[in-house]
């Protein structure tokens, strides 16, 4: 038997609705965010991992090393990105999911925008010379809350 949650923050039992993100307000909370999660399959493995990002003309570019998991992966026909937030204090959260293809960025005029631009720096050591371009193919999110 288990026993029930104490955190004063967690309402068992309640009910929680889940509402839908118009794709509006998904592209609002992406450009909210500086830090998601790349997940795309490699050598027979799903890998997510964090990324530091920027949103450009209804797309998502982050920084990668040359020589790392990730640029060794792309291009992908398919790949996503994440990212979310979450209030336990109030039992709520949201998350907004891209999916899309993935490729290099390779347009000289891009990677002259992209690099003037002020983004986080990668978490990962070592040079993140290359961008990586997520093409938002389908763009969902959702909105869990208590009724």
């Amino acid at each position: 038997m288990s026993l029930p949650n104490m955190d004063p923050g967690r309402f068992d039992g309640a009910r929680h609705i889940t509402e839908e993100l118009s794709e509006e307000r998904c592209w609002e909370l992406l450009c909210s965010q500086d830090t998601g999660r790349f997940g795309f399959n490699y050598k027979n493995r799903v890998m997510i991992l964090p990324v530091s990002y920027l949103v450009h003309d209804r797309a998502i570019y982050f920084r990668t090393s040359a020589a790392g998991t990730i640029a060794d992966a792309v291009p992908r026909l398919s790949s996503s990105f994440e990212i979310d937030g979450a209030r336990p204090d109030r039992s709520e959260g949201w998350s907004v999911l891209v999916s899309g293809p993935s490729s290099h960025v390779e347009e000289p005029a891009l990677l002259t925008y992209l690099w003037g631009q002020v983004m986080e720096e990668p978490w990962a050591g070592g040079a993140r010379n290359d961008f990586i371009r997520i093409h938002a193919a389908v763009v969902t999110g959702r909105h869990v809350h208590l009724a």
